[in-house]
């Protein structure tokens, strides 16, 4: 498989991916956005379960798609950053875009598992 098939197949995961947040985000960050000072046990009750059915259907399923993406693709992604060598007007346009793509994982995967350990931290705080 050439390279550029590689670069071209991890940027379509990137984007279904993505997308796949996209979808998500309402639902996050309705969840994220509920009122933690709430009267009742009822409401509180509630609540927690909204937030962690966000967590388990969305957050933590987006969490470890991102993460699994990023691990897949970082052995070549160090490969090619170890052979390379910095040229600011001669280099390789697809290993370039491959190591972008995989940065770019990187941040949504940490972006991610940020927003799930917000979903825990507002379930413990809505006891």
């Amino acid at each position: 498989m050439p390279f550029s098939d590689i670069v071209a197949v991890s940027g379509l995961l990137l984007t279904l991916t993505t997308f796949m947040f996209n979808l998500a985000w309402p639902r996050l960050h309705e969840a994220l956005e509920l009122d933690e000072k709430q009267s009742g046990p009822q409401a509180r009750k509630r609540s927690r379960e909204q937030v962690i059915s966000v967590f388990f259907s969305c957050a933590l399923p987006l969490t470890c798609t991102f993460v699994a993406l990023f691990y897949v693709n970082l052995p070549a992604a160090v490969r090619i950053m170890r052979s390379s060598t910095l040229d600011l007007w001669d280099f390789d346009v697809d290993r370039t875009l491959y190591v972008l793509v995989v940065l770019a994982l990187l941040a949504f995967a940490l972006f991610n598992l940020g927003m799930a350990l917000k979903l825990i931290g507002k379930w413990r705080r809505l006891r």
